[in-house]
């Protein structure tokens, strides 16, 4: 699963339960008031009459299961408690996702359960999947053009379908309903779960928006059920310091030319492009197309650097250019570019490039990151980095501070299957 995906059916709707008065417990008084009181979270371990709950807010908590204690489960997608079935502490498993209804303790280490709300980690697979499949076939995304608040809609652009190297990119709009979701990304994060409840107005020009809906017939307009939006920078940069211990790399930002401290953690998806996959991506940056060429066995075109005929590219097919509109859940690029003889499918490439550590990176290295805006503009949490990028910082256009990495800008490719 990649790393910095971003939805997950589960987590959405496990803070909806953990949101919903009706499972909440009764109000408290004193300082027990003041402790969190519905947890939400991961179960990492499993011992007789208690489990470990990683929580979605950050804390590990132990949480005793006595003798007699309520645990129901509820399918992913349940709102309530209408569709929940009685179940065992034994039928509890790693993976699951539950909400714990009950008090923390003072030193936020236990919780004195009353009640357990479990959604299996299998059911949320299937859920999730199926969410992924539904984006894929459902969704479009791209980059924000122009805004109307009047009418709710927002007007992207999109790669054309099929490539035309004259209008690479068309304009969509998206109309906004009174039931539509909207929802907006965190500063400092990429993950659906931290996504809060958005407004139009916090739409600019230049967001990235992934959208689930109906588009006309002929491709023009867009009528969204769910929208997630985001403000992302792409930083061409080159390295000044890079500390391991502490997973930071201080870079200077080419545009600015300040510093940077760009924070790494788990989540952070870290590569060293190939030379060949640089080359295609820098033909993107200069205003051309990749240039043709094809998966292991067909012919390539040595002027875009793709890979020598039978040079094992696998998978790495391409005729055409970056993969196209239609967005899954995760805001990275679309579905199956690349598969199949389509479109290349940056996702997959970047999936393919070999991993990339601090320890690695020296003085002068030249990086791109692409992170969420933070609230301090000196410092990012990095969703990409990527090295052995020259050739695509070298052939940025003059007077441009956006590097163009194909449809994976705003979060290079989607994370766990959400928005």
């Amino acid at each position: 699963m990649r790393k910095w995906v971003l939805i997950l059916t589960a987590v959405w709707t496990g803070v909806a339960l953990a949101q919903n008065p009706a499972t909440a417990p009764p109000p408290q008084s004193g300082a027990a008031a003041a402790q969190p009181v519905r947890p939400v979270g991961v179960v990492t371990q499993l011992k007789t009459g208690s489990l470990t709950l990683q929580t979605d807010a950050g804390p590990v908590l132990e949480v005793p299961l006595p003798e007699g204690i309520s645990v129901m489960r509820v399918p992913p997608g349940a709102k309530d408690l209408k569709t929940a079935a009685p179940i065992t502490v034994g039928e509890i498993s790693l993976g699951d996702r539950v909400l714990i209804r009950g008090r923390v303790s003072d030193d936020q280490k236990f919780v004195a359960a009353t009640s357990v709300i479990v959604m299996a980690k299998t059911e949320l697979e299937k859920a999730r999947e199926a969410e992924q499949a539904e984006w894929r076939r459902r969704g479009i995304g791209g980059r924000v053009k122009a805004l109307d608040p009047a009418a709710k809609e927002i007007t992207i652009t999109v790669p054309t379908r099929p490539p035309d190297p004259v209008n690479p990119t068309h304009p969509v709009t998206i109309a906004l309903g009174a039931n539509s979701v909207l929802l907006r990304y965190a500063p400092d994060s990429v993950k659906f779960s931290d996504a809060k409840p958005g407004s139009f107005e916090e739409i600019k020009v230049g967001d990235q928006v992934r959208a689930l809906g109906t588009k006309s017939e002929d491709g023009s307009r867009f009528s969204a059920e769910k929208l997630v939006t985001g403000t992302f920078r792409n930083i061409g940069a080159t390295v000044i310091s890079a500390d391991a211990p502490n997973a930071t790399v201080t870079v200077k930002d080419l545009a600015s030319g300040k510093p940077i401290v760009v924070r790494t953690n788990s989540d952070s998806n870290m590569h060293r492009l190939p030379p060949f996959v640089a080359q295609m991506l820098a033909g993107f940056n200069s205003g051309g197309g990749p240039g043709g060429w094809r998966g292991a066995g067909g012919a390539s075109n040595p002027a875009a650097g793709g890979p020598p005929q039978g040079g094992g590219a696998g998978a790495w097919r391409r005729e055409g250019q970056a993969a196209g509109s239609g967005g899954q859940p995760g805001g990275g690029p679309a579905g199956a570019g690349g598969r199949n003889g389509g479109p290349p499918d940056f996702q997959e490439m970047l999936d393919r490039a070999p991993a990339l550590t601090l320890g690695e990176l020296k003085a002068g290295d030249a990086l791109m990151v692409l992170s969420t805006e933070g609230a301090n503009p000196s410092e990012v949490t990095a969703i990409v980095v990527l090295a052995g990028v020259e050739p695509i910082l070298a052939a940025q256009p003059k007077g441009s501070e956006e590097m163009v990495l194909g449809q994976w800008n705003m979060g290079g490719g989607g994370g766990e299957g959400g928005p």
